[in-house]
């Protein structure tokens, strides 16, 4: 499951942020909400983004959030090039 932020104009109160089903709230200095949002799919991601749309908000930014290193659900990812790569390389 990923994390996203999500970063809409205005300060919304909780119950919208439940309605939209937001992890987490946080009300900016500068008049703008984050959201925090767990997505088990793309599709769930846009069903998200639907219901902002629905709801009238404007979309500032959407980011996903880095894993967390404790995360069991992603593998490892390595910079090095494979062994494959290396030899069509050569």
């Amino acid at each position: 499951m990923d994390l996203y932020e999500i970063r809409v104009a205005g300060h919304l109160d909780q119950r919208r942020a439940r309605f939209l089903g937001c992890e987490e709230l946080r009300l900016l200095p500068d008049g703008d909400t984050l959201l925090i949002f767990a997505a088990v799919d793309q599709a769930a991601l846009y069903g998200l983004l639907t219901r902002l749309r629905d709801t009238g908000l404007g979309l500032i930014a959407a980011e996903r959030m880095p894993a967390s290193a404790g995360s069991v659900n992603r593998s490892p990812r390595t910079t090095e090039p494979s062994k494959e790569d290396s030899e069509a390389a050569d």
